[in-house]
């Protein structure tokens, strides 16, 4: 097998995410897959070269966080690479929390190095098994099951994504990378953290290769996801109503629109399946987010000649009826 870091430049040459002069920020906590890839990208041989930034942020989780921030500074001065560091004005929380805070510090400093800047995060393929088994766990679908996507909007990309854990250990230890453990790793009141030490082992236990099939299925899952939408997209744009569509006619159907007026009595001649995929994805391009219970009731409202002319939906979305016409709109949009 070729060494790692051969792979990783091929890897990225074959998705396009290296060219000249490109500013990358790289996204470092200080533990094994952060300082691997940032590594990586610094000691990478051969043309084209970018401007190389790390990232860290300083969630003020462990009293001495602080120092973990200050290490990681160091580290990036011996190697030259610029360093920013943003600490959160107080502890994070959540999971949650955690990511938001990170992701809008990385935007912010990857918007600061120009046009064609982007941002690489350290997640690898075991990350994926474990968001695609959290999902699973909590019932998602074929959107949810593409788990952690190679790309993210506007600027985010996952370069170590392909490679699993172990074999980014074992280049770290053969080219004396230094890291550094993060104890809160380790704390079971993390969800991530009782998936990774305790319920992946088990299972892989269980079903030997069972992280490798999950990281499969998010790839598996991610393509039928993408067809799905293109199908729907398309028979959402077949459904559209007269004059109220035509400010968006034309548009690709990938293209987010700012509102649909859709045909009535073509949608409740859908099968039940179609029509409540219809619904959800013309909601879901508005920036909604109908739940199972929120995409019920769209799917009644749709069918039914009830009382009541509007439903709201989590995310700013409306639904009204006008007679033969579904119009789904955004808060405050224009009918």
């Amino acid at each position: 097998m070729k060494a790692l870091d051969r792979r990783f430049t091929e890897h990225l040459t074959g998705l396009g995410w290296l060219a000249e002069d490109r500013g990358v920020v790289v996204g470092v906590s200080g533990g094994v897959d952060s300082m691997t890839l940032l590594h990586l990208m610094r000691f990478r041989d051969g043309p084209p070269q970018v401007r190389l930034h790390a990232v860290h942020i300083d969630h003020r989780m462990r009293a001495d966080s602080g120092a973990d921030a200050a290490w990681v500074g160091g580290i990036c001065a011996e190697w030259g690479i610029p360093f920013h560091l943003r600490e959160a004005g107080r502890a994070v929380a959540t999971e949650a929390g955690g990511r938001k805070l990170r992701y809008r510090f990385f935007e912010e400093v990857r918007r600061g190095l120009g046009d064609g800047a982007v941002t690489m995060t350290a997640h690898t393929a075991d990350d994926q098994a474990e968001t695609v088994l959290f999902r699973a766990a909590r019932g998602s679908g074929p959107r949810g099951l593409a788990g952690i996507r190679a790309a993210r909007p506007p600027s985010v990309v996952r370069p170590l994504l392909p490679f699993r854990r172990t074999e980014i250990e074992a280049h770290a230890a053969a080219r004396g990378i230094p890291y550094r453990e993060d104890p809160t790793n380790l704390d079971p009141r993390w969800t991530r953290n009782r998936l990774r030490h305790e319920i992946l082992p088990a299972l892989e236990e269980a079903v030997p290769g069972a992280r490798a099939a999950l990281a499969a299925l998010a790839g598996t899952s991610g393509t039928e996801g993408a067809a799905l939408d293109e199908l729907v997209d398309g028979r959402i744009a077949a459904l559209e109503a007269g004059s109220a569509g035509d400010r968006h006619r034309g548009r690709p159907p990938g293209d987010a629109p700012c509102a649909f007026s859709l045909d009535r009595g073509a949608l409740r001649a859908l099968s039940l399946p179609v029509l409540t995929l219809v619904l959800r994805r013309a909601v879901q391009r508005l920036g909604g987010d109908p739940g199972r219970g929120a995409t019920d009731a769209l799917v009644r409202f749709a069918r039914e000649d009830g009382s009541g002319r509007r439903v709201a939906v989590a995310g700013g979305v409306v639904v009204e009826r006008d007679m033969d016409v579904l119009r789904i709109r955004q808060e405050g949009g224009g009918r």
